[in-house]
């Protein structure tokens, strides 16, 4: 390569490096007055800004478009001792191609002391045609600490091809490896079939003390729901018990509507039915 196509080359990477979007969320909350959080940390640049709506809650609202090819979202939440936050989503967050081609991260870091709660359920992530998203869910919970996270992945919109998603768990509880998992979906990803592929995963991972606050009846409500030894499922969901405790319940349906009845319907309270539809899934659950 030539001077004069070597310097073309190396300007044209810094009017894209340029262009890249890095936005960072950080949270704290501390116990608060009545059962409250009280926020040591509320900090949030980039795409996304983090608004106190409850007493121990606080929304993710988007201010810019994307994540966009080549983005980074950087989200860290600590619960400390004690202390209680719910976190959730104003609206669904589109993941977008950009001209070159690059794939966008998304990173979801949580951390939970012993006596803390944090319950996550943002609205649905959207792989909109072309894209390429890698979302990594880092967890660690303390023991006695309670977790409960919901993500949602739908790949494409409304009568569009999907773009591709990437998901990576690392989950640890106590200290010691809880779960590991990869899941690939959309073109490119093993095993995928554009003719009869799922187009939603609904993901809901729960700590032991979750488990313990919510106690409630699990039973069979519209879907037929089945027991056994490795865990239970219903239509497109299906709920495994974790060796560390906990519980990992994951459902692949044909539309959100779907995904979701069938997840309800692990607890008791679904209705309908759907056709399970099959993907290929890597992960490991260890404990």
């Amino acid at each position: 390569m030539g001077a004069a196509a070597a310097g073309a080359a190396a300007r044209a990477r810094r009017r894209v490096s340029r262009l890249t979007v890095l936005t960072r969320v950080e949270l704290v909350a501390a116990p608060g007055p009545g059962g409250g959080a009280r926020l040591t940390t509320n900090r949030a640049e980039g795409i996304l800004n983090a608004r106190r709506t409850g007493p121990a809650e606080v929304h993710l609202v988007g201010t810019g478009a994307g994540p966009l090819g080549g983005d980074a979202v950087e989200v860290d939440v600590v619960v400390e001792r004690g202390a209680r936050l719910s976190l959730r989503g104003v609206a669904a967050t589109l993941s977008m191609p950009d001209r070159s081609g690059r794939p966008a991260r998304l990173d979801l870091r949580l951390r939970v002391a012993e006596g803390g709660h944090l319950d996550v359920a943002l609205e649905p992530l959207v792989a909109v045609r072309g894209s390429d998203l890698h979302a990594v869910t880092t967890v660690d919970v303390e023991q006695g600490g309670a977790l409960d996270l919901t993500e949602v992945v739908v790949l494409g919109r409304w009568r569009e091809a999907p773009g591709r998603w990437r998901g990576t768990l690392r989950a640890d509880l106590a200290g010691a490896p809880w779960l590991r998992q990869s899941v690939a979906l959309g073109p490119g990803a093993p095993s995928w079939d554009a003719l009869d592929a799922p187009r939603v995963l609904v993901s809901r991972l729960r700590s032991p003390a979750a488990l313990a606050a919510l106690a409630a009846p699990v039973g069979p409500s519209g879907p037929a729901t089945t027991t056994g030894p490795a865990g239970r499922t219903a239509g497109c969901a299906a709920a495994l018990p974790l060796s560390g405790g906990g519980e990992l319940a994951q459902a692949l349906g044909p539309d959100l509507l779907a995904a979701r009845r069938d997840l309800a319907a692990l607890d008791g309270s679904g209705s309908g039915t759907a056709r399970f539809r099959s993907t290929e899934t890597r992960g490991t659950l260890t404990g």
